[in-house]
């Protein structure tokens, strides 16, 4: 077993803990073009971004990719009529991303990639982009508690 943190040429590789996290989402077909096209609609459809952690889920499995934001006290009402979800917690592996775009984007992929390698990944929980702020991408991988 690999000992964390561990070097990357991507970035560091750590371990972190998540809690579930309530979440507003919307689900769109697992495909580039589709993803990049819903993220502008999805995040115009709130008051507005602040105090907002937007992520990214993949459930490879369906072939979805969920549009999420962490749910604050503002959306009690969900007056957007999204999907109400739950970010799963547990372990994951993290390798954060910094940069600009469109070279960070472009980095997801290879990011996930070498956590996978690192990983005893546990299927039934998704990976999950988090877009920190401008420039600053979590790439996530669920392990198996015995990681």
């Amino acid at each position: 077993m690999t000992d964390y943190p561990t070097n990357h040429d991507l970035g560091r590789i750590d371990v972190i803990e998540l809690d579930d996290t309530p979440a507003l989402s919307r689900d769109v077909t697992l495909n580039i073009a589709t993803i990049q096209a819903a993220w502008p609609d999805f995040e115009s459809s709130f008051d507005s971004l602040q105090g907002r952690r937007m992520m990214g889920l993949f459930y490879g499995e369906n072939e979805i990719y969920r549009l999420s934001s962490t749910r604050l006290g503002r959306d009690h009402d969900n007056p957007l009529g999204l999907d109400e979800t739950v970010i799963p917690g547990g372990s994951y592996l993290r390798l954060r991303l910094r940069g600009t775009a469109p070279s960070i984007y472009e980095n997801i992929a290879p990011a996930f990639d070498a956590l996978f390698e690192h990983a005893d990944h546990d299927p039934g929980r998704p990976h999950i982009e988090y877009y920190r702020r401008e420039g600053e991408v979590d790439c996530l991988v669920p392990v198996s508690s015995s990681n």
